[in-house]
């Protein structure tokens, strides 16, 4: 029963199909990686508030017809998450991480200016940029055991030597620390670097994103002297470190 069931819903979606654009990218070639974006948005908010921030970005961004607008262009997911360190004044820093599969959609979305109004009021300052996944490298993504609920995002972003040297550092760091990474709490590593135009000499710009489920042991694990030597060795200059938390359910994410 269950195979026949299954079955009949191949059957139905073969007829119907799917119309969105996420699904119907006519451009994308079956022999290479699925096209895959990383959208990272790091700015000040400028709400005095989280609260005032939260309902600000609630009625612009997560507005229904711009979530809806965003998805239908590509736009996978929208997370947003609130640095570790606590502001001195204002309501400090934000982080969005979206995932999109479409460049052409992404572009098209942030060239509406009310959208672009729309972050106007959310952030004083931001730092938008696009990321395309490092091929070649080491990344996992990992099952977190019921209960584990806490999501820390743990960001390092720097100018590397060369891919080739970058990537053999990243993946010996990766095979000979995945297990005690595992065991302080990293459930995931994923490895980009910054998108450039057509024609463009390739960047150098590395960005690591961890996803934790405990936040002491991100201290632990990142303290350890061997990994510090071998993050010394894969860039040209000390890189920018950052943690982030997720919100608790007051932004509208998708």
């Amino acid at each position: 029963m269950l195979r026949k069931s299954i079955i009949l819903l191949l059957i139905v979606f073969s007829v119907v199909g799917v119309r969105s654009s996420i699904y119907a990218q006519a451009t994308v070639d079956p022999t290479k990686p699925l096209p895959f974006y990383l959208l990272t948005i790091r700015g000040t908010l400028s709400p005095k508030t989280l609260a005032e921030a939260s309902a600000t970005h609630n009625k612009t961004a997560g507005d229904p017809n711009s979530v809806a607008a965003a998805r239908s262009l590509g736009d996978l997911s929208h997370m947003v998450y609130l640095s570790t360190d606590k502001p001195a004044t204002g309501a400090g820093e934000v982080l969005f991480i979206d995932q999109w599969n479409s460049i052409d959609g992404l572009n098209k979305f942030f060239a509406n200016p009310d959208v672009q109004k729309g972050a106007g009021l959310i952030f004083s300052k931001r730092d938008p940029v696009v990321w395309v996944p490092a091929e070649g490298f080491y990344m996992y993504h990992l099952p977190a055991p019921f209960g584990k609920n806490d999501r820390i995002v743990a960001m390092v972003r720097g100018t590397v030597h060369s891919r080739a040297e970058a990537m053999a550092l990243n993946n010996q760091l990766v095979a000979g620390g995945i297990n005690s990474a595992r065991l302080a709490g990293d459930l995931s590593h994923d490895v980009y670097f910054k998108l450039v135009a057509p024609g463009d000499p390739e960047s150098l710009e590395f960005l690591a994103v961890d996803i934790w489920m405990n936040a002491d042991g991100i201290a632990k694990y990142y303290g350890n002297p061997d990994f510090q030597a071998g993050i010394q060795k894969l860039f040209t200059a000390p890189p920018t470190v950052s943690s982030w938390t997720q919100t608790t359910g007051d932004w509208v994410e998708w």
